[in-house]
């Protein structure tokens, strides 16, 4: 049990492991964006091996699809994105804020 606890908290396992549960779940499969990004994701993360790369674009390519879907998504895609929130969360890099122009009344 503590060794599947140990080799569970990993990036890459929980990274797989997580789009392994999401990908078998109806919601998802039924859904072809959503499979078609799982599956994405899945073979990004089966060829490179950088989970912190892989969650951060799982993060970008479901940000894009809760905006375009009205933020109306399954519960194994929130999930999944909360695992790849997680696992970037931890890699810090720097930023540049952009401050956008405000609109004239």
């Amino acid at each position: 049990m503590a060794k599947a606890k140990a080799r569970a908290s990993q990036p890459r396992e929980r990274l797989a492991a997580q789009l392994a549960l999401a990908s078998m779940t109806i919601d998802v499969r039924s859904n072809v964006v959503l499979a078609r990004l799982v599956a994405r994701a899945q073979q990004r993360l089966n060829q490179s091996g950088d989970p912190v790369a892989v969650a951060h674009q799982i993060g970008v390519d479901l940000g894009y699809y809760l905006l375009c879907h009205d933020y109306d998504m399954p519960r194994a895609a929130y999930d999944l994105l909360a695992v790849a929130y997680q696992i970037s969360a931890t890699k810090t890099s720097k930023a540049t804020i952009i401050v956008m122009p405000r609109r004239p009344q």
